[in-house]
């Protein structure tokens, strides 16, 4: 007999011939378009090519409970969308469609009950007041967000360097300041004073009003076993990558982060740490008075990779923290913040409970109900958990659960208690400069930016193809999970929409004089950094006692400091002792105006 298909899947009209027997039903199963018959089984053959990548690198801290705790505001960047839940009917209330790579971030509530989101892919400010909303353009990438109530006005930090103020009803910016690029969440001090945090230096800037840079706070360094030494000295561990900063009833501040351990990481299977000391691990920092030492707090050993968000519960002061790369939610108790860290491998493990919400995959934010309910976003599932005690409930935002194979390997936690995105969050770099055996210091290269079309990797160009990178990285060294095939091609099509940091124009004028002296054959900037990526993939010895890969300098102003070990703070110190003199471009006929005009156009890039 012949069986006809119907119109599924382009096969329309395809005709498949089979043994004598009856129709009883028909079966689609996920890769394939299998047909179930009595006594025989007709499979088509037909394989759906693999879906397209999903998702952008998790973030945290894209949730928020209204001010009476009547309703919460979930920014969803994987689906370009707000949804807006009654958290006493515990329905789905408002869903605000926004347009591709709007990417929506942080989110506030304003004293008139306005709502205003971050849009960090499109530049702009979401306002919503009841059913209308209004979309405002602020600077390159707009992170963190504040509400000052003695002048009613919007704060938006920027990774793009801005701090731009807005009256919340509408209208233009009253105040744009320019402070530093990576600029991340804003809290509000004693009197309305702003203090901002920076993600890669995990540091926090104290205002004045004029953007002055008053007091810089960092994580305190504590000390940890060094285990490329064989645990017989200890080691610092310095703060790194501030994933959410907030402030507390209480006026201090706290900040959840990394922390980077000053070792020798070697280049062996399992030679990235392991559970006591590890290369990166996650931190919690409390933040008093400006000014004061900060607290390290002593966390529980069971605290995961990628610590991206952190909610204070509203009467006890414990804390919910996300640790995405293993995919829990830890309480941690108010008492336990108050531990100093000692040092060593002597993080607390009482005084905590691990949280398991009904639904799967990655949590990427979390916030508490005036009432004490602990609310856990779930971005996969596309929906919420509901956790007071009782055995957790959600309210499901009605789209259909979503994951990606490359993502999930991306932020997976391995044995060794890193991810990928431990030292390449949000897919670019921590700013950190490693020390490795047999190579030195070795900056960490930024993903974003057209990935695949700059094979070979490292500095040194030592790993021809993104497999060999993963299989030696993230097998060996972090101890990972050995990588499918499958599994392999999801990871760099994900990390190939993964974008450069933006670049920006403070002086187009500048920049213009810039770009031509780049493309001048007086400079021979061109010679290696051509193409769209700025990059002929090659290498080459530029001065500095050694040959290395030569990067794309697309982003090239978000990813300080510069050079393969770090040696350079700025991209004007590029152009100093460290930059490998006229080996590296010939500059030094170059007047010091010109040379700022070379780096304007470099920012921009």
């Amino acid at each position: 007999m012949q069986l006809s298909l119907p119109a599924y899947a382009g096969l329309e009209g395809e005709t498949f011939a089979g043994p004598p027997c009856t129709i009883e039903g028909m079966r689609l199963s996920v890769y394939g378009l299998t047909v179930a018959l009595a006594g025989c089984t007709i499979d088509t053959g037909y394989e759906p090519p693999p879906p397209p990548p999903w998702g952008v690198p998790l973030t945290g801290g894209t949730m928020t409970v209204t001010r009476d705790g009547s309703r919460v505001v979930v920014a969803d960047p994987d689906r370009d969308r707000v949804v807006i839940a009654n958290l006493d009917s515990e329905r789905v209330e408002q869903i605000i469609e926004l347009g591709a790579g709007n990417e929506p971030g942080r989110a506030i509530e304003d004293g008139a009950g306005r709502i205003h989101v971050a849009l960090r892919g499109s530049g702009e400010l979401l306002t919503i007041t009841g059913d209308a909303h209004e979309l405002r353009y602020v600077c390159g990438e707009p992170r963190g967000l504040a509400w000052t109530a003695t002048d009613d006005l919007v704060h938006v930090a920027c990774a793009t360097g801005e701090l731009v103020s807005l009256p919340p009803g509408g209208g233009a910016a009253t105040r744009a300041l320019r402070i530093e690029r990576d600029l991340r969440d804003i809290v509000v001090l004693a009197g309305d004073r702003l203090a901002v945090s920076k993600f890669r230096s995990a540091e926090l800037l104290s205002l004045d009003e004029q953007g002055n840079i008053l007091v810089r706070t960092a994580p305190a360094p504590v000390q940890r076993f060094d285990f490329s030494g064989g645990f017989s000295a200890t080691v610092p561990a310095n703060g790194a990558v501030a994933w959410r900063t907030l402030a507390l009833p209480s006026g201090a501040i706290a900040m959840v982060h990394q922390r980077r351990l000053g070792t020798t990481l070697r280049m062996i299977t399992g030679g990235y740490g392991g559970t006591c000391s590890k290369a990166a691990e996650s931190s919690l920092t409390i933040i008093g008075a400006i000014g004061n030492p900060p607290l390290a707090v002593a966390l529980p050993t069971v605290l995961g990779a990628l610590p991206i968000d952190i909610a204070v519960h509203p009467t006890t002061g414990d804390f919910a923290i996300v640790s995405a790369g293993d995919e829990t939610v830890t309480v941690v108790a108010a008492s336990q913040t108050t531990t100093p860290d000692q040092g060593g491998c002597s993080q607390s493990s009482g005084a905590s409970r691990q949280i398991v919400g009904h639904q799967v995959g990655a949590p990427s934010s979390v916030a508490y109900r005036p009432n004490g309910q602990l609310l856990i976003y779930y971005p996969e599932a596309d929906g919420i958990s509901i956790v007071d005690g009782a055995s957790p409930r959600g309210i499901s935002f009605g789209g259909r659960p979503q994951t990606d194979v490359g993502r999930t390997l991306f932020h997976q936690q391995t044995q060794s208690g890193l991810a990928c995105a431990s030292c390449h969050p949000e897919g670019g770099d921590d700013g950190g400069v490693w020390k490795f055996d047999k190579l030195g210091l070795r900056r960490t290269q930024n993903l974003g930016g057209g990935l695949l079309a700059r094979a070979p990797y490292h500095w040194s160009a030592d790993m021809p193809t993104l497999h060999s990178l993963v299989e030696n990285v993230f097998t060996q060294r972090m101890s990972g999970d050995s990588v499918a095939p499958e599994q392999m091609e999801a990871l760099g099509k994900w990390l190939d929409r993964v974008p450069a940091p933006r670049g920006i124009v403070v002086d187009a004028a500048a920049v213009t004089r810039g770009e031509a002296l780049f493309n001048s054959s007086e400079t021979g900037c061109r010679t290696c950094h051509t193409g769209a990526l700025y990059t002929n993939n090659l290498m080459a010895n530029v001065g500095t006692d050694a040959t290395f890969k030569v990067p794309s300098l697309i982003g090239v102003g978000g990813r300080a400091p510069f050079m393969h070990d770090g040696c350079a703070s700025t991209l004007r110190d590029r152009f100093g002792a460290c930059g490998g003199g006229d080996s590296h471009g010939h500059t030094s006929q170059l007047t010091s105006e010109q040379l700022d005009d070379l780096v304007a156009y470099l920012e921009s890039l």
